[in-house]
């Protein structure tokens, strides 16, 4: 499989309250939908301090990217004062992991 990148066009941010009364656990608390054309391409979720952070996934055409808390606002300043920005998954030859890959944003090189 070949790597996969969009470029972002918009984005909207979600920044969940605690949910200390419900029956789920919620391990993210920040997320933020990415789009292309109209269309939902990834999603950037951020663990709460102290949570694991998943390892990242595509699917469907859709690239799944994970992170601590700490990066939250990294990611958000790069969508708000980079211009363009895009976001990649890069499979990895794992033969111990076949779905295996990375998620990453990326800018074009400045002149």
């Amino acid at each position: 499989m070949a790597a996969t990148s969009y470029k972002i066009d918009s984005y909207s941010v979600k920044i969940f309250g605690n949910d200390s009364k419900g029956s789920r656990t919620r391990w993210g608390d920040r997320c933020i939908h990415l789009y292309s054309e109209g269309e939902e391409i990834a999603q950037a979720v951020f663990a709460k301090p102290g949570q694991e952070v998943p390892e990242p996934y595509f699917s469907e055409g859709k690239i799944y990217y994970f992170a601590g808390s700490d990066q939250f606002v990294d990611v958000l300043n790069l969508l708000r004062h980079e211009s363009p920005v895009y976001i990649a998954w890069e499979p990895v030859h794992d033969p111990k992991e076949p779905e295996d890959g990375d998620a990453f944003f990326f800018t074009e090189k400045k002149k």
